[in-house]
C-alpha cells in the first residue's frame, strides 16, 4: 500500500471518529439502540456516501444499511440520526474546503 493511501485511510478514520464525536453532542450515544459496531459502520458508510455523492453504487450501499438498520430500531430511531450524520458531514466538507 503506498504512503498516499495509507494517509487517507488514517484521514478518513480521524474524519469518522469526528462525526461520531459531534454526534454524541446531538444524541446521547449511550441510549441510542445502536451497537458502536453499528454506529461506526452507519458514520463510516455516511462518509463514503458523502465523499462520493455522484456513486449510485455508494448510495445504494448505504441505503440499503440505512433499511437494515430500519427494520430493527425503526425509522423514527434511525432516522435523526442519519439527518444528522449528513448534516455534520456537509460541516466537515465545507471545512476541508
Amino acid at each position: 500500500m503506498s504512503w498516499k493511501t495509507k494517509h487517507h485511510k488514517v484521514y478518513e478514520a480521524r474524519v469518522v471518529t469526528d462525526a461520531l464525536a459531534r454526534l454524541a453532542k446531538h444524541f446521547d450515544l449511550a441510549t441510542l439502540p445502536f451497537s458502536g459496531e453499528e454506529l461506526q459502520t452507519l458514520a463510516t458508510r455516511a462518509r463514503e456516501s458523502f465523499r462520493a455523492f455522484e456513486s449510485d453504487e455508494k448510495q445504494q450501499r448505504l441505503a440499503r444499511y440505512r433499511t437494515h438498520l430500519a427494520s430493527l430500531y425503526g425509522e423514527e430511531r434511525v432516522g435523526p440520526v442519519w439527518a444528522a450524520l449528513v448534516e455534520i458531514n456537509n460541516e466537515i466538507g465545507y471545512e476541508e474546503k
